[in-house]
């Protein structure tokens, strides 16, 4: 993505909040602390918000050529251009589609519709040329699609590409249903499970500790593609799994205050320390989305939707009075987080919209929007977002967290989150 000249405000201000001295390393400090947007920004329509951020982050789309010519050596191409495939990229995607979807702004739509498209056709192009030529050309930000051996690699972007199936009736080209196909067999078949299916880490075999891990990232990076999935196969096992992931990772990461723990560490029988907003926020995330998808017949949609409310319960209680959340959601001390303020804003608005909680919830939602509109500047640039974060073995691991301008995990989550709200009724 690149950086506009409307970042010419953000060079004028500079915020360094030290280390809390009771997280043991007072002397480390940290640009962490929130920036203003301009004043006038605030004052704009959540559409004129979430339309600016969608504009600023579409890119200028080129197909590849794509020549199939057997023998010899593998023959020169031009390949695509402006796509990507990584999972921040399919939670923005998805809020792009929302986005158009509330606002009517057309080229939007057309935009991920075209990418979607394009990733498809080139990853079609990429595994012929491995069969054929042993090896693949430039790979033209595909990088991590053609090494499935994660569920970052997959779930968030496919379960975008699968949005365009179930909510707006797009015709598939083949290319992206046997995408689909193959995401989903990685996931079913061939990501590490512990005994009772339950997703889970395993180390490397490079890596010298030996620990099984659950990380409730991969709540998101599996489950709204699974229950995606589940509705446009017509096959009920997706949907189930889905369901087992929310309900297994709860039995071991959400506390009696609702909240959730980062990880799980299996070998040691114990939980991460803190409580991380985005983690929490990947958490509600994911729930709403299968319980978007599931039946309202489904075995286990009364225990999810169980999950979903004592979660916004314990996030209701630790927002700031500005209307943002923490880094550490428990912990007043730390500072305020674009994208988990992103993540609760929606999902709290998708829960009123849906039935599953009162209207009055709406307004921890709005109050969230509000907030993070001081984080847009006018030209959709997006700051205050926590850099990409592993578990940390201690509280101050995530505190000294940095954050960097237009960081890719938040433009997504607002996308959302002001086209729920619009959804709501809200201006």
């Amino acid at each position: 993505m690149k950086i506009s000249t409307g970042l010419i405000w953000l060079s004028a201000i500079a915020i360094i909040c030290s280390i809390p001295t009771n997280q043991g390393n007072a002397a480390a400090q940290v640009s962490n602390a929130p920036l203003e947007a301009p004043p006038d920004l605030r004052d704009r329509s959540i559409r004129d918000v979430i339309t600016v951020i969608a504009l600023h982050n579409t890119t200028s789309l080129k197909e590849g050529d794509w020549k199939r010519v057997e023998g010899g050596e593998l023959p020169a191409y031009d390949p695509p251009a402006g796509i990507s495939w990584n999972y921040p990229w399919g939670v923005t995607l998805y809020g792009m589609s929302r986005t158009a979807e509330v606002t009517g702004q057309k080229q939007i739509g057309d935009f991920v519709v075209k990418h979607n498209d394009i990733v498809a056709k080139q990853y079609d192009y990429l595994a012929w040329q491995k069969k054929t030529y042993g090896k693949m050309g430039p790979l033209a930000g595909l990088d991590q699609i053609v090494r499935l051996s994660s569920l970052d690699n997959c779930g968030s972007m496919s379960s975008a590409l699968a949005e365009g199936l179930v909510k707006h009736g797009v015709e598939p080209i083949p290319e992206i249903t046997n995408l689909l196909k193959i995401v989903a067999d990685y996931i079913t078949n061939k990501q590490s499970r512990l005994e009772d299916g339950t997703l889970c880490r395993k180390p490397r075999e490079d890596e010298t500790y030996d620990r099984v891990t659950i990380w409730v990232d991969d709540l998101y990076m599996s489950c709204p593609f699974l229950a995606r999935w589940g509705t446009y196969s017509k096959n009920a096992r997706y949907w189930d799994d889905a369901a087992h992931q929310i309900i297994s990772f709860a039995s071991r990461l959400q506390d009696k205050d609702g909240l959730w723990y980062h990880g799980y560490m299996i070998g040691q029988g114990k939980h991460s320390p803190g409580k991380w907003g985005r983690g929490n926020g990947w958490a509600m995330v994911a729930t709403v989305e299968v319980l978007s998808q599931i039946p309202e017949n489904h075995k286990d949609r009364a225990k999810l939707l169980d999950i979903l409310r004592r979660h916004i319960v314990g996030v209701k209680r630790v927002q700031a009075t500005s209307g943002m959340w923490r880094q550490a959601l428990d912990r007043p001390d730390f500072w305020e987080e674009t994208s988990c303020t992103a993540m609760f804003s929606y999902g709290i608005a998708r829960a009123v919209n849906r039935g599953w909680i009162s209207k009055g919830n709406l307004k921890y939602a709005k109050k969230a929007f509000a907030a993070l509109k001081t984080r847009v500047g006018w030209d959709g640039v997006v700051i205050g977002t926590c850099v990409g974060t592993g578990i940390g073995n201690d509280l101050n691991y995530y505190y000294i967290r940095k954050t960097t301008v237009d960081d890719s995990h938040g433009i997504g989550p607002i996308l959302l989150a002001g086209s729920e709200l619009i959804a709501a009724g809200e201006k």
